[in-house]
């Protein structure tokens, strides 16, 4: 049994080192250039190379044109369309995944994730052993010299005094770390590794309007090919909740659902009487489809949860009777499907006039936090000048990379101790799509966007309510969101919350 836990340290992780590490002789192992890549056994690695470019995937693709097509087959495709870093990222676009992929040409050597950076990558800013790898404590690990815990006061306040209070104590804001000389790559960022230097990469181009129509049309095309391609290569499984983007998720699953078992966790925040737990149930009941509620309660063996504490650095014991009692008892085998749609809704609403970087750490809800107001001030300085020459929502930009890109990857880190976890939405194909239609479209619930697209797919789905309020202020929030008031009033209150701060 300790052999069984000794497997799971550092799980599904990679790293990438200057100089050989002895320490991980029992992982992959893979020479490029003149650096060391490392990589854990259950992290699947592809490589093709011609004679002046070479392309390493950590992870996977899928090519939801063609579902059959397997990692190599894709990378194989990529190659040969590519004789720059620019081409990569045209030739990436259409695919999804989760994985780093590891790039380089006769100029550039670089590494990138998957858009919502759900495979993480941490790097080091200074020399030392190690390049770069998933986790900032992994990184410390193996450091030489040794890095330790930063000494930075802003960050040490921050991270005793004022994350404990964002989002279950899970929300980091920026992309520097808890340790001294680490930064974490943020999303539509890549890393050169000869510089050690981050540089955005996206947005790239201009967005031009899209019709309600066509985006619906190649959104769902997207959505089910990639369902295809998954359950082709996968034994998946599908967490079904009463919210907007799970239900998307089912609807392109239609033609498939046969290969999928569909589920909800029956954490300590519901009950049966809970939407979440209610409606699927009422769905898939209609749908003769058999759900799956699971009870996560129970005991978790002390070696495991102190392998899970240890694999991810802002790993909590939040959802590890989940991690532990379901997945990784039962479902170790299967890869969970999650959705992230909010980029296709008006989750933050327009921004004000005069956008502030406190007014990007109040959406985070750090109301008094200045470590979150300097790091959003310094985002927003970098992001604004391309946001608006590309057409790029502000917004919907931070949530992506501020919200998505920190607190938003910790649950997928996480799990890879016990279950390998994959976003179909996680693509810049689709993200570019749900950017470039108008705004009418992406408010309401659902938005006119994803009512369209249950439309086109499977059009019964509509016929169950979508986040019901569970509260009284659950349904005056919902109240308010159809009366067109809640942004507004969230607006001002931010607005005198700001005046409150810097008087």
């Amino acid at each position: 049994m300790q052999d069984i836990y000794n497997m799971l340290h550092y799980r599904r992780q990679f790293l990438i080192a200057n100089r050989a590490i002895e320490e991980l002789c029992n992982w992959q192992y893979q020479p490029v250039d003149d650096v060391h890549l490392y990589a854990h056994p259950d992290l699947e690695i592809t490589v093709q190379e011609r004679p002046s470019t070479l392309l390493l995937l950590l992870g996977y693709l899928f090519d939801p044109a063609y579902p059959t097509k397997t990692n190599k087959d894709i990378i194989s495709d990529v190659v040969s369309k590519v004789c720059s870093f620019q081409d990569l990222i045209a030739a990436i676009k259409p695919y999804a995944g989760r994985y780093a992929l590891l790039y380089r040409d006769s100029s550039t050597f670089a590494i990138l994730h998957d858009p919502l950076g759900l495979r993480e990558i941490y790097y080091c800013i200074q020399p030392n052993r190690v390049i770069c790898g998933s986790q900032p404590n992994l990184i410390n690990t193996y450091s030489e010299p040794h890095l330790g815990v930063t000494q930075d006061k802003s960050i040490l306040h921050f991270y005793e005094h004022d994350l404990p209070l964002g989002r279950s104590g899970r929300l980091w804001v920026g992309d520097e770390t808890y340790y001294h000389a680490v930064k974490h790559l943020m999303p539509n960022h890549y890393l050169d590794i000869r510089s050690s230097v981050a540089r955005r990469y996206w947005p790239n181009r201009r967005l031009e309007k899209m019709d309600l129509d066509t985006a619906v049309k190649q959104s769902c095309d997207y959505l089910k090919g990639t369902l295809k391609a998954v359950t082709t290569r996968f034994d998946v499984m599908m967490a079904v909740t009463s919210g907007i983007d799970s239900r998307s998720l089912l609807a392109a699953s239609r033609e498939v659902r046969d290969r999928i078992y569909y589920f909800i966790n029956k954490e300590p925040s519901l009950n049966d009487k809970s939407a979440d737990i209610r409606i699927p149930k009422q769905l898939f009941n209609n749908l003769n489809i058999p759900f799956h509620v699971h009870k996560v309660d129970g005991p978790v063996v002390d070696e495991f949860r102190q392998v899970f504490l240890n694999n991810t650095f802002m790993s909590t014991d939040l959802i590890l009777p989940t991690i532990y009692n379901v997945y990784f008892k039962n479902h170790a085998n299967k890869v969970n499907l999650l959705g992230v749609g909010e980029i296709g809704r008006d989750y933050y609403g327009k921004a004000p006039r005069n956008l502030t970087g406190y007014y990007l750490a109040r959406n985070l809800k750090y109301r008094r936090s200045s470590y979150a107001t300097r790091q959003c001030e310094r985002w927003l300085q970098e992001a604004r000048g391309i946001t608006e020459a590309c057409k790029v929502d502000i917004m919907k930009l931070f949530l992506w990379e501020g919200l998505l890109g920190n607190w938003g990857v910790v649950g997928n880190s996480e799990s890879d101790i016990a279950i390998e976890e994959f976003d179909p939405y996680d693509s810049h194909y689709i993200y570019e799509i749900m950017l470039a239609i108008d705004r009418k479209h992406t408010t309401g619930s659902p938005p006119n966007f994803f009512k369209a697209m249950y439309e086109e797919m499977w059009p019964e789905l509509l016929e169950f309510p979508f986040n019901p309020p569970d509260t009284v202020r659950d349904w005056l929030k919902s109240w308010l969101v159809r009366m067109g008031l809640f942004q507004h009033l969230k607006r001002w209150r931010y607005s005198l919350n700001e005046k409150f701060y810097t008087s």
